[in-house]
């Protein structure tokens, strides 16, 4: 018995010890995928083994979270923090549970304020394929035809020729004038010609998380802009390795805010959940949909968390 009760301590050492493990300089993005996969992999087989201590509800409460994309050491210390009485029932726990659930995740921030005396800047940034620009079009509808103010919209996404057509496409939906400014100057340039704005929304090139030079190039496009906001767009649709490598990536654009969309093709959403829980910047938008008249909505934290417990 003591042979294996070493044997055992010994598993969970190497264990932890892969899970403080970084990623080695040089690896290809998909060894540091497969890196990355082994170290979430350990992680929940080491919770799953701390899950087997919990009382029967608070088991129950982890099997859900998990279940829905919510990682396994993050879901166990939410639980942990719940004050609860040992003989609580499972429906009078979920309220608890959602309470830590919005404490962990980052505060929301309020929309541009109508009173400004200079342009609101509002820059996007983030991996490819998240739908910046469809949520720029979303945000220039919001404040343009909503809300009735002077809105510009900026593009630095010259590498697709489609992407300035569709933006050209909706700014003329919106009645509103788009510039394109690939370089920095040409940024600040055309900042230069929108002092009657109100709004000035900016869309970027999608980058790669792993293309650092092509991150600092749209670091210093958007930086010449002089931002007054820069939002990280998340696909809440996709892995939780690749949400957090890039929230980690992108760190160098100096993102303040986080949009988390395709809301409604995310399978579960305990992978953008746990993201943001891991962020410091503040909640702004959420998108849920195709739609670009109405699937736009203020980041909701108590929305988001009761979603785990909806039949």
């Amino acid at each position: 018995m003591q042979a294996i009760t070493t044997d055992r301590q010994k598993t969970i050492a190497y264990a932890n010890a892969v899970l403080l493990e970084k990623p080695r300089e040089g690896m290809s993005e998909q060894i540091e995928l497969g890196f990355a996969e082994l170290k979430s992999l350990v992680g929940e087989v080491l919770e799953h083994e701390s899950a087997g201590r919990l009382s029967p509800v608070l088991a129950k409460a982890y099997k859900v979270l998990t279940s829905k994309g919510v990682e396994g050491p993050l879901a166990m210390d939410i639980l942990q923090h719940v004050k609860a009485p040992s003989s609580i029932q499972y429906d009078a726990l979920k309220p608890l549970v959602i309470t830590e659930m919005v404490r962990r995740l980052p505060q929301t921030s309020p929309p541009p304020t109508r009173d400004a005396t200079t342009p609101t800047i509002i820059a996007l940034v983030g991996p490819t394929g998240v739908g910046k620009t469809t949520t720029i079009a979303k945000l220039a509808t919001k404040f343009r035809l909503q809300q009735g103010r002077n809105v510009t919209l900026i593009t630095a996404d010259t590498y697709r020729v489609a992407a300035v057509d569709q933006l050209q496409q909706y700014a003329n939906l919106v009645d509103t004038r788009l510039e394109i400014a690939g370089t920095a100057l040409q940024m600040k340039e055309s900042i230069a010609t929108c002092t009657g704005s109100d709004i000035v929304l900016i869309d970027t090139a999608g980058r790669s998380a792993q293309d650092h030079d092509r991150i600092t190039e749209t670091a210093k496009i958007v930086a010449s802009a002089n931002p007054t906001e820069i939002h990280l767009v998340l696909s809440a649709a996709t892995s939780i390795t690749a949400t957090k490598r890039a929230a980690e990536r992108f760190i160098a654009t100096g993102y303040n805010r986080v949009i988390a969309t395709k809301v409604d093709e995310a399978v579960t959403m305990g992978e953008i959940f746990s993201t943001l829980c891991s962020m410091r910047a503040s909640m702004s938008w959420v998108t849920n949909g195709q739609d670009v008249a109405s699937h736009l909505d203020l980041a909701n934290p108590v929305k988001l968390t009761t979603s785990f417990f909806s039949e």
